[in-house]
């Protein structure tokens, strides 16, 4: 008889991948499984609201809302860096933006970074097998999965006007940016199912909960319990009161970028010197553990619109309560959707062997983070592949004190040159003729920015996070990596990490879908069982730009 107290697994954290594998490995019904999540539950409108994504972006009771160290780069100034604090993680706070990343990421990791087995042929199965897509049948995308993902409909005349634009910019469309062709300008996917937020939780903890599945909320992990290097269980703390639980078969972690490697720190696992400094006693020396940190950057290009017809009047005033009123009784209109409908993938220059640029594109004017008053539209520009490296260190050995986060934005020229060329790229597109009846006055950057210089100062000023922290504790074959790549860590038993803290390199795209993927994989993983490989073939290059063919 298992103990009251004792579970097969214990996963710690109630994330994008921490669901998936919670509900997988408890699927079959012959293992206890214990999920932690230090947040609440994630039934609050502002989370199951598409359109509300601005509201826990900015803070509040279901984000971390931590802050990076003062960035040179940036003039000294700190960034916001969101985590969801809440059943879902950050696939409850975030833009819902669903898209895979390059099948060349993926050829990255297991040819040049020694994540044997994490080739895209060995990827592309659990990417079909989470998906519930509702856009046309292929060969890449999955019917039947938990996460609902719809396609974008670039019914908005601005949204129109963006694709059309970059045509006339010389730039190829693409039917689907998650299939054979990412490269190009179109509908951006969304997990957004019937005008709900498809979060992991939605995903796969709705319905009937099975025996073999605990949910815990409101439960904050402190450290690993080890009986010599094997790891036995966790010790948490919940309404005050400490607790701990133990695993028959394995400790996973997958509570994040940030708290992951911090969580190892805290129990003794990682560069031995830190861990010395903050009084805590030395398990498994890991030098990489809180290294490696990657992250792409966001820069906002934004007009003024000539014509009044942007979605500015539905995300402010009686307008906005109305488009939630028909949320809430219809799961439909303005209120059901990201406004994320479109986007890009883009090379930057001759001899880039696959998309290192991506735009997003929305028919809303921001004042910062929320809504203007006035008509308008932005373009979040981002390069994808930085070569700036970060690091997660310990504030002290209080496992209650927030992590520091140093992601060293752009420190190294190469990304400086890539932001400076993702913008003016970006902006040619933005003057095309098909942007003419609505181009209004340029508001963010406020001047020309044509020179270098003006260019770097408006990075400087304005350029932030684009919240896809990762690969902290990443997977390899080599003797400094944190994770294997069967994502059991090394230097210990039972324990794995399973979260975008394991990625050897960060994804050439959002990395939210990556995550969910992650957590289907590592189920069988650690199961002893994977999909068999199918190496679909993906599109290749065809050039800078079609124009130049």
């Amino acid at each position: 008889m298992a103990r009251a107290d004792e579970y097969d697994y214990v996963v710690v954290g109630g994330g994008t991948s921490g669901c998936a594998l919670a509900a997988r490995l408890a699927a079959r019904g012959d293992a206890r499984v214990l999920l932690l999540e230090a947040g609440p539950p994630d039934r609050h409108w502002t989370i199951q609201i598409p359109s509300a994504i601005g509201r826990n972006y900015l803070g509040g009771p279901y984000n971390w809302a931590f802050w990076s160290t003062p960035q040179a780069a940036l003039g000294g100034r700190t960034t916001f860096q969101p985590r969801g604090h809440v059943l879902g993680g950050s696939s409850s706070v975030n833009g819902m933006v669903f898209l895979r990343g390059h099948a060349l990421d993926y050829e990255r990791w297991a040819r040049d970074e020694g994540a044997t087995g994490w080739s895209y042929a060995e990827v592309l199965p659990y990417f079909r097998r989470l998906e519930r897509y509702l856009g046309t049948p292929s060969a890449y995308r999955g019917a039947d999965g938990p996460v609902v993902v719809r396609k974008g409909t670039p019914d908005h005349p601005i949204d129109a006007a963006f694709l059309r634009a970059g045509e006339q910019a010389g730039y190829a469309l693409t039917d689907d940016v998650n299939g054979a062709r990412r490269e190009g300008f179109g509908s951006w996917d969304m997990n957004i199912d019937a005008g709900v937020r498809a979060n992991s939780a939605h995903a796969y903890l709705r319905g009937p909960r099975r025996d073999s599945l605990t949910v815990v909320t409101g439960a904050r992990a402190t450290r690993i319990v080890f009986d010599g290097r094997r790891a036995r269980g966790i010790e948490y703390r919940k309404d005050g009161a400490n607790h701990a639980v133990h695993a028959a078969r394995e400790v996973v972690l997958g509570a994040g970028a940030f708290q992951s490697p911090q969580l190892l720190m805290l129990s003794g696992i990682g560069p031995a010197d830190h861990l010395r400094a903050h009084g805590i006693a030395v398990r498994h020396d890991a030098p990489d553990v809180g290294e490696n940190l990657q992250d792409h950057m966001f820069l906002f290009l934004q007009y003024e619109s000539k014509e009044k017809i942007s979605f500015n009047p539905h995300a402010r005033g009686a307008r906005m309560v109305l488009a939630g009123l028909r949320w809430f009784a219809t799961r439909s209109g303005p209120a059901a959707s990201n406004h994320i409908e479109v986007g890009a993938f883009f090379r930057s220059r001759a001899g880039v062997e696959h998309p290192d640029m991506q735009v997003h594109f929305r028919p809303l004017l921001l004042d910062g983070w929320r809504p203007s008053k006035s008509h308008g539209y932005n373009f979040g520009v981002g390069p994808l592949r930085p070569t700036s490296r970060g690091t997660v260190r310990l504030a002290s050995a209080d496992p209650l004190a927030a992590p520091v986060i140093d992601p060293r934005y752009l420190s190294t020229e190469r990304d400086w040159r890539d932001m400076r060329d993702n913008f003016r790229l970006t902006r040619e597109v933005a003057l095309q003729k098909a942007f003419d009846r609505f181009r209004g006055r340029q508001v963010t950057p406020a001047g020309e920015a044509a020179t270098d210089a003006e260019i770097d100062a408006h990075i400087r000023a304005e350029a932030t996070s684009g919240y896809h922290p990762s690969c902290t504790c990443r997977m390899g074959s080599d003797a400094r990596a944190v994770c294997a790549p069967d994502l059991r860590v090394r230097g210990v038993e039972n324990l794995r990490v399973v979260d975008a803290s394991v990625f050897p390199s960060i994804p050439s795209a959002n990395t939210n879908a990556s995550a969910f993927m992650l957590g289907e994989r590592a189920a069988d993983l650690i199961r002893g069982e994977t999909l068999p490989a199918d190496p679909l073939p993906h599109a290749p290059s065809e050039g800078w730009r079609a124009a130049q063919r």
